[in-house]
């Protein structure tokens, strides 16, 4: 980026926070810590990405695609209304496997890059997977955590009648489940209708076909939607299982 550029940047958002100030909004400084703590942390995640673009090696995808899983397990917990410590085992394990099993068919039996550790096409990747398996898994673990006190009678009353933990919680988790998939769900909906997704338009900036680019971002996006049924599928059955004690007959 050349240095006109950055001040075409500084006027667009200098802009952004005049209207806001001109409006009485009160977000006059909420804007200015917003764009620069984007600035900052964009900054950082491109100068890392550099080091890492710049010597290609399974250790170095290993320690880019390791921070994005640790960046979306604490993205996942800190999207929770409430803190349950308990789930973190359940995270790491679901988020790891949701983001194993979406990244790795796509980008090595798909788009077969050169070398199979080159980091343009895993970290993209599993951004996107590991980002939307995060968005699922959190919400699937908060809801079945609050199903278990906001309908404690309805599950004790399921135990009382000889059903399984599993089984007396079950349509709480379901409903989880459904209010994981959702945004997901939706996104396919809308996709291309509105607005063009990201995949698409970084791809079109950076002059690819547009069919090609349209295949990309359809693959990937098919490749999150697995990941978030991952995520959200371990996650809440790991949640369903913290929500009763040891032996299993009773809520906590």
């Amino acid at each position: 980026m050349e240095p006109v550029d950055l001040l075409w940047l500084g006027g667009l958002a200098l802009g952004t926070v005049g209207l806001c100030a001109s409006q009485g909004l009160g977000l006059t400084w909420a804007w200015g810590r917003a764009i620069g703590r984007a600035l900052l942390q964009l900054t950082a995640v491109g100068s890392l990405l550099a080091l890492v673009w710049a010597a290609p090696s399974p250790g170095s995808l290993a320690i880019a695609l390791g921070g994005l899983w640790g960046l979306a397990v604490v993205s996942a917990h800190q999207q929770m209304g409430q803190r349950w410590p308990q789930l973190l085992p359940w995270l790491l394990g679901g988020l790891l496997g949701a983001g194993l099993l979406a990244s790795v068919p796509v980008v090595l039996l798909v788009l077969r890059p050169g070398q199979w550790f080159e980091p343009r096409v895993w970290v993209p990747v599993g951004a996107v997977v590991l980002g939307a398996a995060a968005n699922g898994a959190a919400i699937a673990g908060e809801q079945v955590m609050m199903a278990a006190r906001s309908h404690r009678n309805d599950i004790e009353q399921r135990l009382s009648l000889g059903a399984t933990a599993q089984q007396a919680i079950a349509p709480h988790r379901r409903a989880a489940l459904r209010s994981a998939l959702v945004p997901t769900l939706n996104g396919f909906t809308s996709a291309g209708l509105f607005t063009l997704p990201g995949l698409v338009s970084g791809a079109l900036l950076a002059g690819m076909d547009p069919l090609m680019a349209v295949s990309v971002q359809l693959l990937v996006m098919v490749a999150a939607a697995l990941a978030v049924s991952v995520g959200a599928l371990v996650v809440s059955w790991g949640a369903g299982r913290l929500c009763f004690d040891p032996i299993a007959q009773r809520l906590r």
